[in-house]
């Protein structure tokens, strides 16, 4: 039987639990039925039961619950291997929806020191590739889908199936190569609908297809997957699932102007979720959608907490996404200033009186001087005197995409 299948009337809770997980349309009854079954003997002896139960709980954004059972199995269960093994990785699971990068990486070492078994192996597939693409080891990461030999889960009728076919999409889109990547989200949608999954809470293989589609050009097919998925998060309800389908919808949509509100409720939902991995990426995208707005400085807000919380769960690619608009230390350095704002500072540094300033860019001095105080805000200085004094070495990029250098 298939690790997420449920026979209609099986009168076992894990099983029952990994059913309702599967079509993701009863969140509380999920739960409460992954919650029966570790409360029953039985079910705790069983490794697949545990499985089953913890990784629902996981799915369903019961992540206290999770790690708070995990303990006490491991406690009632020691040497037990196999217990073990699935224990261990339901707790690596914890830690990668919280972001705790570091403390997931831990935990797979040791599952994979430990040896698993097949029908599992996947999991760990995953999650492993996805923590070596976060800290910027794409090369790393296909390794492990060779050694791993991810081509032979990829097989028909292998139960990893969707999860390494998910591992192959997230190494080709880090290695650029994002209708590699498009074509294996999809097979990956395909082959968890074979298993009757439904439910985004148990992998978001949409909105990552609608990400890659968008790096194909193919706009439509982005905002189609989106939606799809983000129909799906909302009868699941979890609002990390929720936050992350409403970021793909933003995405993939038009800058009108209801797509930063729609960034903006997915950042909420995000962080009420404790999502740090996902919340870093949404506000990076956030950012750069601000930036199209022309909302230079709320951009480099966004940009500087995007760096702040990538930093601390040891998301390399988002510190160096972020890095290419905020400075090493963190203050506002990228898309600040508009094309004549940094026209404007770079004649003042060069000597310039406001009069001549204007006669040369063509504007009244009172148009220049409205630049001057709007380039002094951004940049955080007193005045012309500080603009021409300052040591600052940097790049400022415009909301145009130009890049307009100058240092002291």
């Amino acid at each position: 039987m298939s690790r997420w299948s449920a026979d209609p009337g099986h009168d076992c809770a894990a099983v029952v639990a990994v059913g309702l997980l599967a079509a993701g349309q009863d969140w509380a009854g999920a739960v409460q039925a992954a919650e029966r079954a570790l409360a029953t003997p039985v079910c705790r002896a069983d490794p697949l039961c545990v499985s089953r139960a913890l990784g629902t709980l996981v799915c369903a954004g019961e992540l206290v619950a999770a790690d708070t059972h995990s303990l006490a199995l491991l406690e009632a269960h020691a040497g037990d291997r196999v217990m073990a093994e699935r224990v261990l990785l339901a707790r690596a699971c914890v830690a990668r929806h919280t972001g705790d990068l570091a403390r997931c990486s831990s935990l797979l070492v040791t599952v994979w020191r430990n040896g698993m078994a097949d029908e599992i192996r996947s999991v760990a597939l995953l999650w492993e590739v996805e923590l070596l693409v976060a800290r910027g080891e794409p090369e790393a990461a296909e390794a492990v889908l060779l050694d791993q030999d991810a081509d032979a889960m990829i097989r028909a009728g292998h139960p990893g199936r969707p999860l390494a076919l998910a591992a192959k999409a997230v190494v080709a889109m880090a290695a650029d190569r994002p209708h590699e990547a498009l074509e294996a989200h999809l097979a990956c949608g395909r082959a968890l609908a074979e298993h009757g999954v439904l439910n985004p809470g148990v992998l978001q293989w949409r909105s990552h297809a609608s990400r890659a589609a968008l790096a194909c050009g193919d706009a439509e097919e982005a905002l189609r997957l989106a939606m799809e998925e983000h129909a799906a998060a909302a009868r699941w309800g979890e609002p990390r699932v929720l936050g992350w389908s409403l970021s793909a919808v933003a995405r993939a949509s038009a800058p009108t102007g209801e797509d930063l509100m729609t960034y903006e409720r997915a950042i909420r939902l995000l962080e009420m979720a404790n999502a740090r991995l996902e919340l870093a990426e949404v506000l990076c995208d956030y950012a750069d959608r601000l930036t199209a707005h022309g909302r230079q400085v709320a951009a480099c807000e966004s940009y500087a907490l995007a760096r702040a919380t990538a930093l601390d769960i040891g998301a390399a690619v988002l510190v160096r996404r972020a890095d290419e608009v905020v400075g090493c230390d963190g203050v506002p350095g990228g898309p600040v200033l508009t094309p004549v704002e940094a026209e404007v500072a770079r004649l003042v540094r060069e000597g310039l009186p406001t009069r001549e300033i204007g006669a040369k860019l063509a504007m009244a001095t009172r148009t220049v001087e409205l630049h001057l105080t709007r380039v002094y805000r951004k940049l955080g200085l007193a005045g012309r005197r500080e603009l021409q004094a300052t040591r600052w070495t940097g790049t400022l990029r415009t909301h145009r995409g130009v890049t307009d250098g100058y240092s002291g």
